[in-house]
């Protein structure tokens, strides 16, 4: 028989250099860590069995966090999230991972954030979600109402269009609720959905809104399976990324063309955490234009946040995409010279080895 070390600790979370927090569904606190302990500023004792409001201001965004991880099963992560409460000397800026477990509790994860502008995190995000959800929804409302009247009118040759205005103003509308609900790209509602099926609509899309500048071709390979997805941003990361191609590609009033392909990556396995564990085949989409290409001292650079060659450019599509690839357990690169622009996106497949 092995002898027990008596020395260690005999539960992990005593010595985890991040604050947690078991929470009951009614909010009320209990148990802590001592890393939690030392964030609070309180004792275990004086926190046991005390509302979570009392401790953190009931109008910090960990609330609400909390909320989604009631509805939503899944790891809710958060980062840059302002902390603060009576107790709580400075405000203090966290990354935070809210998990709903049996019994309708919850156990919180306060861990330090890097330094970073807080703007950037949770919270300047939420606000800003909050305000385009006020500004935005109104004329979405109507932009639908007015496809619906002209489709009720039946004008002839006019259904494709329409289908194709009231399908993105859907999307449009539930990509700025989720937004001003606290939802980030870095926070996909997984289900089962076709890629081919999302990619034809971002091409429909595109055509209706380049007109007859490019040309684009489809190379799909059928046989692929579904994936597990949200189908709103990987929807809106692909159209990012075709709209980038296809504005590249009729620069200068040439005649443009942009292949979407889908095919498997061949002697690729993946490991993705959020699918569970062990590897996984993944599914490769890639988007070539014929543009000039992207200059290589920007290629490294060019998913990051501000980062853009366009005149007026704010740099925040690819970014967006890079974010979205990046929660799907999935990674993109891209190649770039003169003429031959190729971006591929790797995203794990249903189905395990």
């Amino acid at each position: 028989m092995i002898a027990m070390d008596k020395t260690r600790p005999s539960n992990l979370s005593e010595i985890a250099p991040v604050a947690l927090l078991h929470i009951d569904p009614r909010r009320r606190i209990c148990d802590v860590n001592p890393a939690a302990e030392a964030l609070l500023q309180l004792s275990r004792r004086a926190l046991i069995d005390r509302p979570l409001s009392e401790v953190i201001f009931h109008d910090s965004p960990l609330f609400e966090l909390i909320d989604r991880a009631a509805r939503d099963p899944a790891e809710i992560t958060a980062p840059s999230t302002p902390i603060s409460g009576p107790s709580i000397s400075s405000r203090t800026i966290c990354d935070v991972r809210v998990r709903s477990i049996e019994g309708g509790d919850f156990v919180i994860v306060l861990g330090d954030a890097p330094s970073r502008d807080p703007a950037e995190g949770i919270a300047g995000a939420a606000g800003f979600g909050r305000i385009l959800g006020h500004e935005v929804k109104n004329p979405l409302a109507g932009i639908i109402g007015a496809a619906q009247l002209l489709e009720r009118q039946g004008h002839g040759g006019q259904s494709e269009l329409l289908d194709i205005i009231k399908d993105e103003a859907r999307r449009i509308e539930r990509l700025v609720n989720r937004l001003s609900a606290f939802e980030l790209f870095s926070a996909p509602r997984m289900q089962t959905c076709n890629v081919h099926a999302l990619l034809d609509k971002v091409i429909a899309s595109e055509r209706v809104a380049i007109g007859q500048k490019v040309e684009f071709r489809r190379e799909f390979d059928p046989s692929l399976p579904a994936i597990q997805g949200d189908p709103d941003h990987l929807q809106q990361a692909f159209q990012n990324i075709v709209r980038n191609a296809a504005e590249a590609a009729s620069e200068n009033g040439r005649r443009g063309e942009v292949v979407i392909r889908t095919a498997y990556a061949a002697g690729l396995a993946m490991r993705q955490a959020r699918l569970g564990s062990g590897l996984r085949r993944a599914m490769l989409i890639s988007f070539e234009d014929n543009g000039e290409g992207i200059p290589r001292e920007r290629q490294a650079t060019i998913f990051e946040v501000f980062q853009s060659s366009k005149s007026g450019g704010r740099g925040l599509g690819l970014s967006v995409v890079s974010e979205v690839v990046a929660a799907h357990g999935g990674h993109i690169r891209v190649d770039s010279q003169p003429g031959a622009t190729r971006f591929t996106v790797l995203l794990p497949l249903v189905e395990a080895i």
